[in-house]
This record gives structure tokens, C-alpha cells and sequence, in this order.
């Protein structure tokens, strides 16, 4: 690599989350005849030769460039067939100088030209909209802004009238996570007693209502515990991203019966999707002052 300080150095990524989780390829165009690796903020950038053209913007388009590779040995393409086409898959450009390239890329792991604090350019990122050619040469993408949505719908999420779409006792969604309420028929579990004193429909039944039995809080669920009606425990999520459950036990001496897998001793605390759903666990909340509900549905759009 040349030591000049001001010497532009290229660095790509291709994002392969879509299909394994945190990985990428890491590779450099071989610039200033260079074809050695480039580390670079904790990654190894692999020379491979490439040409990516056609950044500049038009005026009332987006640019539309070329990442044109070398096919010779055959990478890419044993790479599109498993990646198929790498089409919707991250392209990342990185534009950086020698003189912020880290010691570990100089002779005796020394920058000459100062600690090397690794600073670029903002990275700029495309998303690969197509495979334009291919032979034993040379293959060739067209990479597209993530704004440039070609055949995309406006607005992403559908516009349903009574369906709320957020996830229930999700942090992304509408946030509940206060005790359960009730099925996902809108059955609640504890039912207090309408104004003419009748006993409409509960989960647990009769005798738990204000003033009689109460539900309890169990924590996680255990397998070795003796849970009674009206416990209601939690079931942390496999992935990191998904809610916690809680389910509601419905029969007394129930033992070693995940919830979940029996609905005549558990039932889950799950919202209908609809409003009055939301009305059971936010109905404090509709008033224009106070916020509204966090309906994840649009009843505005139920025609006239």
C-alpha cells in the first residue's frame, strides 16, 4: 500500500443477516495495487477485484450503481446459489484514508502518520435489486438506495379497520404488561358484577370478583411448583425479541403441565386484536387528553 496520507481507500460489505444471523463478507478493491488484507474497526477486509460505478446522483433520481466482480474463481457465483442472488441483501461502502487506517496495516505495526483513529467518511448503503449478468468472468449487480422502493406499497403496514397489528406485551408494540386481563375471546378473568348484581361470564368464574377471591402472581413458571386457580405465571421467550406469555391456571392442583400445552389448566392472557380488547387493558386511556388507545389498527378507515 502506498504511505500516502491522503490516499482513498474503499472498503465493502455485504450484510448476509437475511439469511445467517450477524454475518458479512469484508472486501476491498485492491486499490493503489494493493492486494493484501485491510483491518479495519475489529474486521478483515479481503482484496477481491471489483468495480462499483455510478454513485452520482441525477437530479430527481437516485443513483443506481454497478458492483461489477471478478468471477474467475468462480466465488460469486457458488455464493449467489446458497445467498439466491443476493437479492434484498445489504451492499455497505466505506471510504476512508491511509492516514486513518489502524498500526496494525503498516510495517512493524507502527501508522506513521499518527494513531490511526479509524475515522471514514459516512458509510453509505445500498441494497443489491438484481443480478444484471454472469459468466466464468465477471458477474455484475445493480444496487438500489433503500429509498428507491421499485414496486413497493404505501403505507408497508395494510390498512385494516378492526385488527390491531401491534404485538401484545411487546415493548415495540402496544406495551402492556400489567396483570392478565383476559382470552383472546375478550373473556375476562376476573368479571365484577354488572349494576343489576348478575354474573356475566369469567375465566375463573363467580367466586373471584372484587371483594372475593383475588389472582396471584406466581413469577416464571416452574415445573415443580403446585399451582391453584387464579395463579398466573410468566414463560420468557426463546428469542430475544419475542414477549414474555402469561398464562392463568385454571384448576387446582395443577403440577408439572406446561402452560400452554393444556388449555383445560391454563389459559393464555391474550388480546383479541380488536378494540375492545384494547378497551379492557387501556379503556383509561381513550380520551383525546389522555392520550387514546394504542390501537395498532386504523377505524378511521371503515367506510361510511
Amino acid at each position: 500500500m502506498k504511505l500516502e496520507p491522503s490516499t482513498l481507500v474503499t472498503l465493502y460489505e455485504i450484510n448476509l443477516d437475511k439469511k445467517i444471523d450477524g454475518a458479512r463478507y469484508f472486501f476491498h478493491a485492491g486499490e493503489n495495487g494493493y492486494g493484501g488484507p485491510i483491518q479495519y474497526q475489529g474486521n478483515e477486509y479481503y482484496y477481491h477485484p471489483i468495480t462499483v460505478q455510478g454513485f452520482n446522483y441525477v437530479e430527481k433520481e437516485l443513483p443506481r450503481p454497478t458492483l461489477t466482480a471478478d468471477n474467475t474463481d468462480s466465488f460469486f457465483s457458488l455464493k449467489t446459489r446458497f445467498f439466491d442472488d443476493f437479492i434484498g441483501y445489504e451492499f455497505v461502502r466505506i471510504r476512508t484514508f491511509v492516514k486513518f487506517l489502524s498500526n496494525a496495516n503498516f510495517p512493524n505495526n507502527v501508522n506513521p502518520f499518527g494513531t490511526g483513529t479509524e475515522e471514514s467518511f459516512p458509510n453509505e448503503t445500498y441494497v443489491i435489486n438484481k443480478k444484471m449478468s454472469e459468466n466464468s468472468k465477471q458477474i455484475s449487480f445493480e444496487l438500489t438506495s433503500p429509498l428507491d422502493k421499485e414496486g413497493g406499497e404505501i403505507p408497508s403496514r395494510k390498512v385494516v379497520f378492526n385488527v390491531c397489528q401491534w404485538r401484545y406485551r411487546h415493548a415495540e408494540g402496544c406495551g402492556y404488561n400489567a396483570a392478565p386481563v383476559a382470552n383472546s375471546q375478550n373473556v375476562l378473568f376476573v368479571n365484577p358484577p354488572t349494576q343489576d348484581n348478575a354474573n356475566p361470564p369469567s375465566v375463573l368464574g363467580n367466586d373471584f370478583r372484587p371483594g372475593g377471591l383475588q389472582i396471584r402472581n406466581r413469577g416464571e413458571y416452574n415445573s415443580q411448583t403446585i399451582y391453584s386457580r387464579g395463579d398466573y405465571v410468566s414463560i420468557s421467550p426463546d428469542a430475544e425479541n419475542d414477549p414474555t406469555q402469561i398464562f392463568m391456571c385454571v384448576q387446582n392442583n395443577t403440577q408439572d403441565i406446561q402452560p400452554g400445552s393444556d388449555k383445560t389448566r391454563w389459559v393464555e392472557d391474550a388480546c383479541s386484536k380488536n378494540i375492545a380488547g384494547c378497551r379492557l387493558r387501556f379503556g383509561g386511556l381513550e380520551s383525546a387528553n389522555d392520550g387514546g388507545l394504542p390501537f395498532g389498527g386504523f377505524p378511521g378507515s371503515w367506510p361510511k
